[in-house]
């Protein structure tokens, strides 16, 4: 168990290391939110689409950036979640409207791993 601790705690204390070599990395652009992401966030709280502030505050962030990207002629925007409050379907498959909607009006496909193969996204999915 010590060992694990030891480890764990190593982990944690190159935090800061790891996500700046992840930051670096040009494949990967991190962001803060904006004022047109936190007035999103808010939006989405006041209609029940995210139960959790930190999911408002996520959502709004993948939302107004996929449309950002958009606008600018960016395709195939994709987003990965594995966290079953963000994904746009529940345990059994069946889709969530609310955080359907919001996806699809910012023309993001959601995958629901980081193998984005699941769900097979639609060849017409735009």
């Amino acid at each position: 168990m010590d060992k694990y601790e030891s480890s764990i705690q190593q982990d944690l204390g190159n935090i800061d290391n790891t996500l700046r070599k992840l930051a670096s990395l040009p494949c990967l652009e991190v962001f803060g939110l904006d004022n047109r992401m936190l007035d999103r966030a808010t939006e989405l709280a006041l209609r029940g689409i995210a139960l959790k502030p930190f999911d408002h505050a996520m959502l709004a962030g993948v939302v107004v950036r996929a449309s950002t990207l958009w606008d600018a002629g960016e395709r195939t925007i994709s987003f990965c979640e594995t966290d079953g409050d963000l994904q746009p379907w529940d345990k059994y498959g069946n889709t969530k409207p609310p955080l359907r909607d919001a996806f699809n009006e910012a023309h993001v496909w959601v995958y629901g791993d980081f193998t984005l193969t699941q769900p097979q996204r639609k060849s017409d999915f735009e």
